[in-house]
């Protein structure tokens, strides 16, 4: 076996990789990572450094990681801010560290990527895990941190002595409901009748409404979906990690990934969501608008993508960061695991001792969102 650290997604066989990515995953997939790469969203001053690893035997790429240097933590959504900090006033450099994870996108997935057809796949994440630890020592990383991991691979790491972490978000599942209205009878009677009323003060607009891939969407409508992108980081005065050139590659590479949901007043766009979908999941990420109207959001960014899983038999929705608006809406808390390597002994362990103690927060957290959940029997998603 052996371990390659790579300076771009562009030395590796994008065939290879992909055979690596599994069913349900779109933002693994390397069009979209070396996608993000073509268009200077990472590299450069971004903060995002690439450099993947991948784990070959013989001639066969058998394992890869998408591997970052990060300085610093912006757009991980697994916030490590206080960490940072405490490293700060005890002057030590908490960056740069490795990221491993695709940037921007707080969408749970598999991490420490294998062959789907190798005899022994934990062992070529444990190798993964070591060389992760390697190149954390070569660039004189803090640490290192898998974020939104499957838990098995949180558990594989945290026997190599790694800091299990888990935090909380929000999904969806679709057991096979015939209709959006089957789904609401599962719910509360306040819930329901709130949502009904928001769908039904929508369609009192008289927008044109479609959720389609995008493959259908024409020029049009994928400049209002930048538009739209825009829009919404300057209305939350935060940075747009995403240049207007990841949009075109999108178009071009990936509209067979996408799902829009987009809304029309007088012929003209006026309010969207860009999706990204796989397999049977479906992933929502970027709502923006023109003009906004009361409840397009929730209709755009929620029940219309709910709507598409209901009719393609997607069983599994996550509605991006952020909960509480979501929970009312027919979320369920959902457990987000992550795993984190730090080089410094001492501070290990008090980052450690940190962990330890935020789980009981955490516990209060999970608590409250699952008493808030509208279901008629409340629960987290495992």
């Amino acid at each position: 076996m052996e371990l390659r650290i790579n300076e771009s997604l562009a030395a590796i066989d994008a065939e290879a990789w992909d055979a690596l990515v599994g069913a349900h995953w779109p933002f693994l997939e390397h069009a979209f990572l070396y996608g993000l790469e073509l268009t200077r969203c990472v590299g450069g001053d971004s903060g995002w450094q690439p450099l993947p690893l991948t784990l070959h035997d013989g001639d066969v790429l058998v394992g890869a990681v998408p591997l970052y240097v990060r300085t610093d933590s912006y757009g991980e959504f697994i916030f490590d801010w206080a960490w940072a900090d405490f490293y700060h006033r005890n002057g030590a450099p908490y960056y740069p560290k490795l990221t491993v994870a695709p940037p921007f996108t707080p969408a749970t997935g598999p991490r420490l990527l294998v062959h789907p057809q190798h005899a022994d796949p934990d062992r070529l994440r444990l190798l993964l895990a070591e060389g992760i630890e390697a190149v954390g020592a070569r660039v004189g990383a803090s640490g290192a941190h898998v974020l939104f991991c499957e838990a098995h691979e949180a558990d594989l790491l945290a026997q190599r002595g790694w800091i299990p972490r888990k935090t909380v978000q929000t999904a969806w599942n679709n057991p096979s409901w015939p209709t959006f209205e089957a789904f609401l009878e599962t719910l509360r009677a306040p819930a329901r009748k709130d949502i009904r009323k928001e769908r039904r003060k929508v369609a009192e607009l008289g927008l044109a409404i479609q959720t389609v891939r995008g493959d259908q969407l024409d020029d049009a409508g994928w400049k209002a979906l930048r538009r739209f992108y825009e829009n919404n980081v300057a209305r939350h005065g935060a940075e747009a990690y995403l240049t207007p050139a990841f949009f075109e590659h999108l178009q071009r590479k990936l509209p067979h990934r996408i799902v829009a949901s987009m809304a029309k007043e007088s012929g003209e766009f006026i309010a969207g969501t860009l999706s990204l979908q796989k397999g049977q999941h479906l992933y929502g990420r970027y709502w923006g608008c023109d003009v906004d109207r009361p409840f397009l959001h929730f209709e755009l960014a929620f029940y219309q993508l709910m709507d598409a899983c209901i009719a393609n038999g997607w069983t599994h929705f996550e509605p991006g960061a952020g909960g509480g608006h979501k929970i009312n809406r027919g979320m369920l808390p959902v457990l987000v695991d992550s795993a984190h390597w730090l080089a410094h002994p001492a501070f290990r362990q008090v980052i450690a001792d940190h962990v330890a103690g935020e789980r009981t927060a955490m516990a209060e957290h999970l608590d409250d969102m699952a008493m808030r959940a509208t279901t008629k029997r409340d629960g987290l998603i495992s």
